[in-house]
């Protein structure tokens, strides 16, 4: 037992020695298309947690470490997704303002942090593939929304939500400098809270339930 106590960490320093010295870190940039999935992206009136997301874009950056030479690595990202309301809900809401009423609608933005693994598979000289999985958090602003007429104001402003996030996916990497990728984001189960604000008072909103996932297809280059 004592010479399997005395090999276990011997063991890991070797690896970690081994990742140490081979390690390879670059950083890359990429950007592309964000589509809502689920509840996040549906515009049914009888679902409480629909969302009405269309589809928006992303744009992102990464840093990753592979730490030898089987291609296992680890990464670190950020995201800046933006997705707009889709037709279809922002007619829904005009029906209930009337007419010569100014709207402007809110937005989603979605910036997940994560941290994980990586896995690279050289296929030839040129083409590679790779996978990815981590978690992290995600900060979700909805942006204010505001009505107009005659001169008069109503706003609603909605506070930042940070929830739990996760994401998992892959893509190809040619000539190991660019990048074309595709992710699904589980962004979280948000309660999104704010204040109506009219003529210098302020009311507070019932919060609700935002269910946000993401689908995420971008292009990327290493730097």
């Amino acid at each position: 037992m004592k010479k399997v106590l005395l090999f276990i960490p011997a063991m890991l320093f070797a690896i970690l020695f081994s990742a140490n010295a081979y390690s390879q870190s670059k950083c890359s940039i990429h950007a592309g298309a964000a589509f809502p999935m689920g509840e996040f992206g549906s515009d049914s009136q009888n679902d409480e947690y629909a969302g009405g997301a269309a589809v928006g874009f992303n744009i992102g950056g990464k840093y990753l470490s592979t730490l030898n030479q089987n291609g296992i690595g680890v990464f670190v990202g950020g995201d800046f997704n933006y997705n707009g309301l889709k037709s279809s809900v922002k007619d829904d809401m005009k029906k209930i303002f009337s007419p010569g009423v100014d709207l402007s609608f809110y937005k989603y933005i979605n910036i997940p942090i994560t941290a994980g693994l990586n896995y690279t598979y050289k296929a030839n000289s040129q083409v590679s593939l790779f996978g990815e999985l981590g978690v992290g958090a995600d900060f979700l602003k909805v942006t204010n929304m505001t009505a107009e007429a005659n001169g008069q104001k109503i706003e609603m402003v909605f506070d930042l939500s940070t929830q739990f996030a996760y994401t998992l996916g892959g893509g190809l990497q040619f000539n190991d400098k660019y990048l074309l990728g595709l992710h699904y984001y589980g962004l979280g189960d948000h309660n999104v809270g704010g204040q109506m604000k009219y003529n210098g008072d302020s009311q507070d909103m019932d919060k609700n339930k935002l269910k946000v996932r993401m689908l995420n297809l971008t292009l990327g280059i290493k730097l």
